[in-house]
């Protein structure tokens, strides 16, 4: 019988900065179409798995920004589907969900309603998934936050019907100290003023990406990751 722990010493030793288990039951009042048991009928938990993104690798230009997001959505990926391979060695279902590597589709790269197509094109979120396993919260940017890394991190997840004890979810007062009311960093920042305390404006979000996916595969924009004050190393 696997255990949460053996999964989690097995996803560091694999490269995982960042490792969160979900119930399936945290999923119950997410649309039918983002429930775990979905993609996999029987589904117990959700293991959340996550590298670091290094900020002065996507500092210097949009193309080395890219290309940086690209390799670690590979590298995250892998650790994924090593997690999964030990679920089925030990007997278990496992279904991987990974972060896409680059979209190699240029036509829908170009699309003004790419930002509406690529959330369908997997079964759930793995930011959410990353919310639910504990691991952060939306920033107002809406990228994953977590105590360690800010924003900047990548997920990948790992559906499966073996049972495991999931992690304690991050409270309201936590995170306020993540992402406090006050901080205006990200909405200052963003080139198409899309940020808002409401939230984001997905349009003009990608009014900005759209010509960067269509020259390197990958909406490369990265300035809510650079600003926020969380996570940063002093």
């Amino acid at each position: 019988m696997i255990s949460e722990k053996s999964v989690k010493i097995a996803a560091k030793k694999c490269g995982a900065d960042l490792v969160g288990i979900a119930s399936a039951e945290r999923f119950k009042d997410y649309p039918g179409d983002k429930r775990p048991e979905n993609l996999l009928p029987g589904a117990k938990s959700v293991i959340v798995v996550g590298v670091r993104v290094l900020p002065d690798t996507i500092k210097p230009n949009l193309l080395l920004s890219a290309l940086h997001h690209i390799t670690l959505n590979m590298y995250h990926n892998q650790i994924a589907y090593d997690i999964g391979r030990l679920l089925d060695d030990q007997g278990y279902s496992a279904v991987v969900i990974p972060h896409r590597i680059g979209n190699f589709d240029p036509e829908l790269r170009k699309s003004g309603d790419y930002m509406n197509i690529y959330p369908k094109l997997f079964g759930i979120s793995t930011r959410h998934a990353a919310v639910e396993a504990g691991l952060g919260i939306f920033g107002k940017s809406r990228l994953l936050i977590t105590p360690r890394f800010g924003p900047r991190q990548r997920v990948a997840a790992v559906i499966t019907n073996a049972e495991l004890k999931p992690d304690r979810k991050i409270t309201e007062k936590e995170a306020q100290e993540l992402c406090p009311p006050s901080c205006q960093a990200c909405i200052r920042t963003c080139p198409g003023k899309a940020l808002s305390n409401e939230g984001i404006a997905w349009e003009k979000c990608n009014e900005v990406i759209k010509p960067q996916n269509s020259m390197y595969g990958y909406s490369s924009c990265s300035q809510c990751m650079i600003v926020c004050p969380t996570g940063r190393k002093i």
